[in-house]
């Protein structure tokens, strides 16, 4: 009697001997590994078709074992992190499935809880080949994956550390988004930061709008908020000239800001006009839609997990490249040119 009739369970023992070949052969040709070209295309045809007809697939376990990857890579992230990703995120993910999925990876995602200490028994366990960190690099994550010789590949994380890493290239993105406000006539425009978390954007975005203000001979009309929406509106209702443009740092911000904004009485774009950051949901569906930079976030997670894929295929040698991609400027409703009583 089989293992199949005893455990319901097909193995490579299985497959072997109805394929009549040997157990080793089975495993290069359905592990894809290089030796599976000395195979004839016939006989790793029969095999998989074998395989398929009874059910088998190879064991992880074994498959780590026998080539000592786990073919598992970490996404690493600071919570909190909504389950369903969303926002920019939302992006970047599928960006990085889709190359895992292409070389035969799979992905784990790894919370960064509060306390450090708890960090080691995941990324020192040998459970991944690699990872992927999103945002930010706490302190002592570094030493960790240098002690666990794990390749790592930063996303959207600023370049600091002589690693592969991939970005947005906001300071130029601010600058486009500057720019399409002074086309459109605007002279007062005021950036609303409101309270972020330390990012590399902070700084990208404000020298960007600032050094574009100060080319338009506007640099006494750079203005940077840093407080909460509400108590962002009553300081512009206050203002003598009201700035007839805000550039919101990001859209989860732009959409509170629009509600506040009707509370107060102020239209959009007929008072104000309002850019944000990121052409993520919602700013397609509020009203207005907003204006956006839309950033390349499929293009950065496909781009950050290459990089990770190369560190991993050459055992850590290759050069660390670090690439800034270009965003783009997404009109809608939510701008125009102010009033004429305005200007």
């Amino acid at each position: 009697m089989s293992i199949i009739d005893e455990m319901g369970r097909p193995t490579i023992t299985d497959v072997a001997r109805k394929s009549g070949v040997s157990k080793t052969t089975v495993s290069v040709i359905l592990n894809k590994s290089p030796a599976s070209q000395r195979v004839s295309p016939e006989t790793q045809q029969r095999v998989r078709e074998i395989a398929e007809q009874l059910g088998y697939r190879p064991n992880w376990r074994a498959r780590a074992l026998s080539n000592q990857r786990t073919h598992t890579i970490g996404v690493l992230y600071t919570p909190p992190m909504p389950i369903v990703v969303r926002g920019n995120y939302e992006g970047i993910m599928i960006g990085i499935n889709d190359v895992l999925t292409e070389n035969g990876y799979h992905l784990l995602f790894v919370p960064l809880s509060k306390n450090p200490d708890e960090w080691g028994s995941v990324l020192l366990d040998q459970r991944m080949d690699g990872c992927l960190v999103l945002s930010r690099v706490r302190d002592p994550l570094l030493p960790l994956l240098k002690k666990g010789r794990l390749p790592v590949t930063l996303v959207n994380a600023y370049p600091n550390y002589n690693l592969p890493c991939v970005m947005a290239d906001d300071y130029e993105g601010a600058k486009d988004s500057t720019r399409h406000l002074l086309g459109l006539g605007h002279r007062d425009i005021v950036f609303f930061l409101g309270h972020q978390p330390q990012h590399y954007s902070i700084a990208q975005r404000q020298q960007g709008y600032a050094e574009v203000m100060c080319e338009a001979g506007l640099g006494a009309n750079v203005r940077v908020f840093g407080g909460p929406v509400e108590e962002f509106v009553p300081w512009l209702k206050q203002q003598s000239p009201r700035p007839t443009a805000i550039m919101a740092f990001t859209h989860f911000l732009a959409v509170k800001l629009l509600q506040v904004l009707w509370d107060a009485g102020l239209r959009v774009p007929d008072d104000v006009s309002v850019t944000t950051y990121s052409n993520a949901y919602p700013v397609e569906d509020v009203i207005p839609p907003l204006t956006a930079i839309a950033l390349p976030t499929v293009e950065m997670g496909r781009t950050a997990a290459e990089l990770l894929m190369e560190q991993i295929q050459t055992g850590g040698t290759a050069e660390p490249k670090c690439i800034a991609l270009k965003e783009s400027l997404v009109v809608r409703r939510s701008t125009a040119a102010p009033r004429a009583e305005q200007k």
